[in-house]
């Protein structure tokens, strides 16, 4: 697994990955169902547009509104996150006027200043990076792929340490780096693998290799100092511990999981791969290593006889998952369709109805932010006595019980309806949405849930991340649309939500 553009793709397995359909092509018809999605999308619509009305009336231009003050906040440099984040969801929605005037807003922005708060670079590059090159994509607007150019460009100087392994956080004001917590050279896994899929898309459109060199680089990086050895912390080959030191490329710590920390690593293996037009052999190949010990270390079965994703390696299992997890079963399920995989398709399946299960037990329809469970066959002596009420009355017990509004559950979902075209799926998805109106909707948009088990009753908090705007309500709205608005066989889905088109073709150069 060596080389800036990885093993040299087999072409008689790109012509046959070619043929293979993501999208169901069964979808249910019939002039009364169609009424009924199209009524789903347009409440779905009417609820972003109260939110996104209710941003721009009171925090137009600010990171983010709090949805209970009404207060504008700055918590991502202050360039605008929900501007940003949300352009494409108002573009796909049809909110024209809306989308002239955030286009007039985001032509203004200056990248070289910020609210003197150094940035979050994996943050930076997901929601405003990822954010400009799909309305760029989608509204053919150049001034968005200029405004992304200009700022990857000032990003690209993070990834100017020792190995290519970019800082946490970079302050474009000082041009110094520096990590979030703890040691100054610490990064995570997800924070370093994060980034192919954008830089990528951003060479093909500038035709500057760059982007994608400074990506590929960090594969590079991390496979050449780092062999899986038993009783160090990069134990199973392709399982990668979550920090690791930017100036050596060395792995520290971190048992391996698929949440906070990690997870887009692993979505960004297959997505990249197949967004190259299956050109980037290497990254099918990592993601095929990693899934082999996803299976043996990551999945385990519960005492209910649900699959889960714990934390493992070749040393055990620890049992506690978070809603960051619950986006692999729609990766794996993108996976399986692209390589005509059925049984992967079916492990994604089981993975599917514990994530989901985490909703649909709770008297909201919304689950938790973490909860653990009890692997079949264990003893639960360790268990707290609420804990093991829990477990015996909904499968899992809750670790933490607050809701943010996150997308996760939702997108994988929402990639099960598409692929298999079964509306139980809409379904599921209009039930949680039933869920997310009855106990999150406030008057300045929707606010976080500070237990689920109980509702709005027992508190909300004022918390609206730009992250509802780009996928929440994306995956959601896109769950009752015409299956072929945004397809998932002409568009990629970055980690934050952005499409991006397949249909740019790519020969292996820039």
């Amino acid at each position: 697994m060596r080389g800036l553009e990885g093993h040299v793709p087999r072409q008689s397995e790109i012509k046959r990955f070619s043929k293979n359909q993501v999208q169901a092509s069964n979808f249910t018809d019939g002039e009364s169902l169609k009424k009924m999605r199209a009524n789903r999308a347009k409440d779905v619509r009417s609820g972003f547009l109260r939110a996104w009305k209710a941003y721009k009336k009171y925090a137009f231009g600010a990171d983010e509104i709090n949805p209970l003050t009404l207060e504008p906040l700055t918590t991502r440099n202050g360039w605008g996150a929900t501007l940003i984040d949300a352009l494409d969801t108002i573009h796909i929605m049809g909110l024209e006027d809306e989308f002239k005037d955030a286009a007039e807003k985001v032509k203004t922005i200056n990248f070289d200043k910020n609210d003197g708060e150094p940035s979050k670079v994996f943050e930076t590059n997901i929601r405003y990076i990822g954010g400009l090159i799909s309305a760029y994509e989608l509204s053919n607007d150049r001034m968005f792929l200029k405004q992304a150019t200009a700022l990857a460009d000032i990003m690209l100087e993070a990834f100017d340490t020792p190995t290519g392994i970019p800082w946490q956080m970079w302050d474009v004001q000082t041009g110094t780096g520096s990590s979030e917590s703890g040691p100054s050279t610490l990064n995570n896994l997800a924070e370093i693998g994060t980034y192919q899929l954008e830089f990528f898309r951003l060479s093909q459109h500038t035709g500057d290799p760059i982007y994608h060199k400074a990506a590929q680089r960090v594969y590079d990086v991390i496979l050449d100092q780092n062999e899986p050895k038993k009783g160090t912390p990069y134990a199973v080959a392709g399982l990668y511990p979550i920090f690791l030191n930017i100036n050596t490329g060395k792995f520290l710590a971190g048992k391996p999981n698929l949440g906070g920390g990690s997870d887009s690593f692993y979505e960004y293996l297959i997505k990249t791969w197949a967004l190259s037009g299956f050109q980037l052999q290497r990254c099918l190949d990592m993601w095929n290593e990693s899934l082999q010990g996803i299976k043996k270390y990551i999945v385990s079965r519960g005492s209910d006889k649900r699959l889960y994703m714990g934390i493992g390696d070749d040393e055990g299992l620890d049992s506690i998952s978070d809603t960051f997890t619950c986006f692999f079963p729609g990766t794996l399920a993108l996976a399986g369709r692209l390589l005509d995989d059925k049984e992967t398709i079916e492990l994604a399946h089981q993975l599917l109805l514990s994530s989901y299960n985490t909703f649909s037990r709770m008297p909201t329809h919304i689950g938790p932010e973490n909860f653990g469970f009890l692997p079949d066959g264990d003893d639960d002596s360790d268990l707290l006595k609420s804990q093991k009420a829990e477990i015996k009355k909904y499968g899992f017990y809750l670790d933490r019980p607050y809701y943010l509004m996150r997308p996760e559950v939702i997108e994988s979902i929402f990639y099960f309806y598409r692929i298999t075209g079964d509306e139980k799926y809409a379904d599921w998805i209009w039930e949680i949405w039933q869920g997310i109106k009855a106990n999150c909707e406030v008057d300045g948009g929707f606010a976080g849930l500070r237990d689920v088990r109980v509702g709005r009753e027992g508190g909300l908090i004022g918390k609206q991340e730009s992250f509802v705007f780009s996928e929440t309500f994306k995956y959601i709205y896109l769950a009752f649309t015409e299956p072929n608005v945004i397809s998932l066989d002409d568009y990629i889905f970055s980690t934050e939500g952005h499409p991006f088109k397949r249909s740019i073709p790519f020969n292996g150069t820039f």
